[in-house]
């Protein structure tokens, strides 16, 4: 028999684990106040389990309110309106100019009428300038310096969003002077203001409610059949190419016009509106 076989194992014994040490002092508050700890006896621990009092229980539900603010403010500041709040300057110019509304508001009586009537001319003012702005300026400086496709990307933003504001600057402005025209008992009032505000509001609606929403398909698929024929990169112009000969292309380019000249025609309309209401402010101020 070989030495491997027949050679001695020796076996080490388990060391045992070392006891935890005695906590003196713990042991004679126990002692002292006679506190008799069994973690095996249910009943033991039954008497002196924690029972919650009202400190605790409000605790408690502190700390789930807090948690579901923190949530909530966690989806706000990933939000549009809190990007635009904290990192732009738009809301500045809005504090700036009610900090000069109120100052001026603040100059002598007849703060009513003044508020409805700053917010009249107001209103009448910032849709002019947003007419003026859109139609005039930038619609043609990004047409002619986009390509094509890149504008009308734009166009479909912007659209939506500039006739429905547009339509409520117009709505506020017609209530403010019909609430101005209350208090001074429709003392100097012109009917032909109430019907050109009356007017300016009722196209816009109309446009924004019936009309952008068609033409806006209409181009998405016109967009789309051009980018396939691989078109729409010209700038400042619009080249047919191949797709001059596809009648589906061509009913779809005829529907677009057609909205987008009518949605135009009621643009120029409003803004001569909008043109004679500021006269018609001029003349009020030159009595």
């Amino acid at each position: 028999m070989c030495n491997m076989c027949t050679r001695d194992e020796t076996f080490e014994a388990p060391v045992p684990a070392p006891k935890p040490e005695r906590n003196n002092t713990l042991e004679r508050m126990k002692l002292k106040h006679g506190i008799v700890t069994d973690p095996h006896a249910e009943d033991k621990q039954k008497e002196v389990a924690y029972q919650p009092d009202l400190l605790a229980v409000s605790t408690q539900y502190s700390k789930v309110a807090y948690d579901i603010f923190k949530a909530v403010l966690v989806r706000a500041q990933e939000t549009k309106a809190y990007v635009v709040l904290t990192r732009t300057s738009q809301p500045l110019h809005i504090a700036l100019a009610v900090l000069v509304t109120l100052a001026w508001l603040g100059r002598g009586s007849s703060g009513n009428t003044r508020a409805w009537l700053a917010l009249y001319v107001g209103a009448v003012a910032t849709h002019l300038g947003a007419q003026i702005w859109m139609t005039l300026v930038s619609g043609i400086v990004l047409y002619f310096n986009l390509p094509r496709h890149e504008f009308g990307r734009v166009q479909t933003v912007l659209f939506p969003v500039y006739y429905a504001f547009n339509a409520l600057v117009s709505l506020v402005a017609f209530f403010a002077y019909f609430r101005t025209q209350c208090l001074t008992r429709f003392e100097n009032t012109s009917w032909v203001q109430f019907a050109l505000l009356l007017a300016v509001f009722s196209i816009e609606a109309y446009v924004r409610l019936s009309l952008v929403k068609p033409m806006l398909r209409a181009k998405h698929i016109k967009t789309s059949m051009e980018e396939a024929a691989g078109g729409g990169q010209e700038v400042g112009r619009l080249i047919l190419g191949e797709l001059a000969h596809c009648p589906r292309y061509l009913r779809v380019l005829k529907t677009f016009r057609a909205y987008h000249s009518t949605i135009a025609m009621g643009t120029m309309i409003t803004l001569g509106c909008s043109l004679y209401s500021t006269m018609i402010i001029v003349d009020a101020m030159c009595r």
